[in-house]
């Protein structure tokens, strides 16, 4: 199976809704958040494709994350209801990921880290400082009799005991905060947990670095970046 990982296009749009309505059947994104995201910020949304039909993606926008820090922000006010049309900033200094999704067939094969790796070449090309993303936390209704702030720095075996936020973690995202509020999830009785992982070459990285590690290829940049 040759799977390719590229940028999102237009066309890709009708792949796009029935993979997000598969992998996110409680909150699917619709139509018009997926062709304002690739009209605003083409670069930052990617794709695995298998024989011409989309079986992941993985959507960012930049951001100042300065002017978000300590604020209880939901999905909705932080991506602009999905569509990114007021939220993203050409210039930002961090990247935020808006939605990860792969086909259930085809999880557990290293697609979702294989995106990954392609938008932390973004990261690197462009001199990105961090990237951002609210990851669900889909066991926490187990857990209620705990505070979410207690319940996220649980560990198991060094990771943390819900699902959601050890996918995260096996990709070298560390815990910032929990984020009441921050989407309609049963699972996770409303909360988010904001994660971050740090450029590893800080301000070293730019167009130049930035080419020369995107020339490696993927697999050189996984073992780098620990992927």
């Amino acid at each position: 199976m040759k799977v390719k990982i590229r940028q999102a296009k237009q066309d890709d749009v009708p792949d796009l809704l029935r993979v997000d309505a598969e992998v996110w059947s409680g909150f699917p994104a619709n139509e018009e958040m997926f062709r304002s995201r690739i009209e605003v910020f083409p670069q930052g949304q990617i794709v695995a494709v298998v024989e011409d039909q989309v079986i992941g993606s993985v959507f960012t926008q930049r951001i100042n994350y300065a002017e978000w820090e300590g604020r209880n922000f939901s999905w909705n006010e932080i991506t602009d209801f999905g569509t990114i049309r007021t939220t993203h900033q050409p210039n930002g200094t961090d990247l935020y990921g808006i939605g990860l999704a792969v086909k259930k067939e085809f999880q557990g094969s290293n697609i979702s880290t294989r995106l990954m790796i392609r938008a932390a070449q973004l990261v690197l090309q462009k001199n990105i400082r961090a990237v951002y993303l609210g990851a669900r936390m889909p066991e926490y209704f187990q857990y209620a009799n705990i505070s979410p702030e207690d319940y996220i720095i649980k560990k198991q075996r060094g990771y943390s005991i819900d699902m959601g936020i050890r996918i995260y973690e096996r990709e070298g995202f560390s815990i910032v905060r929990a984020l009441p509020n921050y989407i309609e999830d049963p699972g996770s009785l409303n909360y988010g947990v904001l994660v971050i992982r740090e450029n590893p070459f800080g301000k070293l990285s730019g167009k130049i670095i930035g080419k020369f590690i995107s020339a490696l290829g993927e697999k050189v940049l996984a073992k780098i970046l620990n992927m």
